[in-house]
């Protein structure tokens, strides 16, 4: 299955996602709310964070697409 349709198929989900940033890689969060022609887009909060397919190195996220419970 290519690529797309895999992050298609997560469309609503909190992701996390780790990118390729200059040497080093940094990670984003939030829900998955589109899936662009070149970029993808998160909600976190009030923040939209697009981020371009080619810098992504990898997603991540928890199964049924739920965001990681806070341990106290």
């Amino acid at each position: 299955m290519p690529f797309i349709d895999l992050l298609e198929d997560q469309l609503g989900d909190f992701v996390e996602v780790i990118i390729t940033a200059g040497q080093g890689c940094c990670l984003q969060e939030g829900i998955l709310c589109q899936v662009g022609l070149d970029f993808i887009t998160l909600i976190d909060g009030d923040e939209r964070i697009e981020i371009p397919f080619d810098a992504i190195a990898a997603v991540r996220k928890l199964a049924g697409g739920a965001p990681p419970t806070p341990t106290v």
